[in-house]
């Protein structure tokens, strides 16, 4: 359940560069960790649903709660902590969701509602200061580090689901997989507490605002929102269903299932790191069509084929073609609302998230209904809303008044 976040502003605490470079290694292993969590909970969901006799619906209902909680902190929580410096709350934020994690490992019954709600305070926590943080370290010293950022979250994506699998395939009980995200998510906490700001963040808040009223201010943020919606939509359906579609559908192993989100996160890694600059050369409206066709493409054959290797390519696919598809929306904005893009990209997240709020009781509800295909089907079909926000992404439509000439690459 990865974010976004505005693009760097100059900063007015005039941060030297050497403290803001050490934080980088501390930044990078936090939401590697964050990753991770996710990584593991693709794997080990499958047990975790048979432990608890929880249904499909029972799931989806369980992360709406989830979803819900993250944005709901986001929105609510977060600027009443913005005056408490990132070298409290970035560590703070990782401790909320190292508890959720063991809360998924050891809270028993209906109990468990209270951990799926835990992780997504903690979920909404990180997004927000730990993008906030790296933007501050950016601004300081240069560095793409939001890009490292993100990267940094798919690369756990992998280790998480290579652990996860590892616990299934020996035959480990799977509070062994979120304790391990536990302990990793605790011990990066300590590292941020050790190297982070004791300065009082004074753009935090403003970062950190949602202001929905950019929608009304700037019409072509809906072509915008779109994307970023159904971007989200196929990627946090990845993190919360293609494990149990792998193992309770296809019949794959705990092992098979684990190598073949790996190979999702591998390539939206290599999709953040790589694919995002050399696609973006050719405009971002055509980024984003690409992103959306590709990402249809291979989720199109993950849905109808019955192979797990086959699934497993596909989702290489998948994921190389998305991850550029919500970087390329974001970077309209700089052309829709130049002077008012913290406040426009807020609301454009907000609309992103919201998709994961409704998204998994529906998903649920079709995987009981009909079967774990469908479910997957559905999703795969959110593709298309990408592409079809890509064609309408013209000057137009987002009110860009800047030269026909530069139409393709900037839209």
């Amino acid at each position: 359940m990865e974010e976004l976040r505005p693009p760097p502003v100059p900063s007015a605490d005039g941060e030297g560069v050497a403290p803001a470079a050490r934080r980088i290694p501390a930044l990078l292993a936090g939401y590697w960790a964050f990753g991770q969590f996710w990584g593991v909970w693709v794997i080990v969901i499958a047990t975790l649903n048979d432990r608890h006799g929880l249904t499909y619906s029972d799931n989806g209902r369980m992360l709406t709660v989830l979803s819900l909680t993250a944005v709901v902190v986001m929105a609510f929580v977060a600027p009443r902590l913005a005056p408490i410096p990132l070298g409290t709350v970035v560590p703070a934020a990782l401790v909320t969701l190292a508890v959720g994690s063991l809360g998924m490992a050891f809270i028993p019954g209906s109990g468990l509602l209270v951990a799926f709600a835990i992780v997504g305070a903690g979920n909404g926590l990180i997004d927000v200061f730990m993008n906030v943080d790296a933007q501050r370290v950016e601004v300081a010293t240069r560095r793409p580090v939001l890009q490292w950022l993100h990267a940094s979250y798919a690369a756990g994506g992998v280790t998480g689901a290579a652990a996860g699998g590892i616990v299934g395939t020996v035959g480990l009980d799977f509070r062994a997989g979120f304790a391990y995200a536990a302990l990793a998510l605790l011990a990066t906490a300590v590292m941020n507490a050790i190297v982070g700001t004791r300065q009082p963040d004074s753009e935090a808040e403003g970062a950190v605002r949602f202001s929905l009223s950019a929608f009304r201010r700037h019409q072509g943020l809906w072509v915008v929102g779109l994307v970023v919606l159904f971007a989200f939509l196929v990627e946090g359906s990845m993190d919360t269903w293609s494990g149990l579609y792998l193992q309770e559908q296809l019949d794959a192993s705990a092992g098979q299932a684990a190598m073949a989100f790996a190979a999702f996160s591998a390539s939206l890694f290599l999709g953040r790191m790589f694919a995002g600059r050399v696609l973006f050369g050719l405009g971002r409206r055509t980024t984003i069509l690409i992103a959306g066709v590709g990402a249809a493409v291979g989720g199109g054959i993950a849905a109808a084929t019955d192979s797990a290797l086959i699934v497993g390519l596909a989702f290489l696919l998948m994921g190389f073609s998305i991850a550029a598809a919500a970087p390329a929306a974001f970077g309209l904005v700089e052309r829709i609302a130049p002077k008012d893009q913290a406040n426009a990209i807020a609301a454009i997240t907000t609309v992103g998230y919201s998709g994961f709020v409704w998204s998994p009781p529906i998903f649920g509800w079709l995987a009981d209904a009909f079967d774990l295909r469908t479910a997957m089907a559905v999703i795969v079909s959110t593709t298309l809303g990408i592409i079809i926000a890509g064609l309408l992404a013209t000057p137009g439509r987002l009110g860009d008044t800047r030269r026909a000439d530069a139409v393709d690459r900037s839209a």
